[in-house]
């Protein structure tokens, strides 16, 4: 048996765990940056949206159409965001009229595009034409025109007293056709209009308040003979 002198004890016995050390704090807080971060990147690159840009040069007077659209992401934090147009209202606005040239992978924009004003049951028909053979440029929407086209020296009227829907100027870069006329036609005007177009220049005549005529009846060739 053993014996222990007095005022002796046994040594307390010692801890094991230690303490954490800044090294180890700091590879953990590393971690978990990497970690939070990483969750942010993801979060950036779905928080996005789709908007409405040019799938082809869209020149001003254009009536908006599927084929001239395409969509593209767009980060939802853009701060012009709301200016531009998204999937779920792109679809309302096919049949707008474009105002101004749109090109270059340009976004289409809601400033860029105005509302036809025709009424139920006609069309919105943009007519290219520079503005010297445009009035001088003084038609403006809700003005009644006459177009006028020659063939084989004889003037002949296309369409009368066709209602003006929006007038828009071109850029610089078509200095021939600087201007455009929309006009609401129905289904036979449009094509009278569209054959005088290919075959050459017209003249848009500003009619507002003028008697109304019978393009079928007015031709310079019969009026030279009536005298008149």
């Amino acid at each position: 048996m053993t014996s222990r002198e007095a005022g002796t004890s046994h040594p307390a016995g010692r801890s094991t765990r230690r303490r954490p050390s800044v090294s180890h704090l700091l590879v953990v807080f590393a971690v978990v940056l990497a970690f939070v971060l990483n969750i942010l990147a993801l979060q950036g690159r779905t928080a996005s949206v789709m908007v409405a840009i040019e799938a082809r040069p869209i020149p001003a007077g254009s009536v908006l159409a599927p084929d001239m659209v395409r969509m593209v992401p767009v980060d939802a934090n853009f701060g012009g965001l709301e200016s531009l147009l998204g999937e779920t209202d792109v679809g309302a606005r096919y049949g707008w009229v474009v105002q101004r040239d749109i090109a270059g992978d340009g976004v289409i924009d809601r400033g860029a595009l105005a509302e036809p004003a025709s009424s139920d049951g006609f069309r919105a028909m943009s007519i290219p034409v520079p503005v010297h053979r445009a009035a001088g440029g003084t038609v403006v929407p809700g003005d009644l025109v006459d177009l006028i086209a020659v063939d084989d020296d004889v003037a002949r009227f296309v369409v009368s007293g066709v209602r003006v829907l929006l007038v828009s100027g071109g850029g610089s870069g078509f200095a021939a056709v600087d201007h455009h006329v929309v006009v609401a036609v129905d289904a036979s005007q449009a094509l009278a209009i569209a054959e005088a177009l290919a075959k050459g220049a017209v003249d848009v005549i500003r009619s507002t308040g003028a008697p109304s005529i019978d393009p079928a009846d007015e031709t310079d060739g019969e009026m030279a003979e009536d005298g008149t």
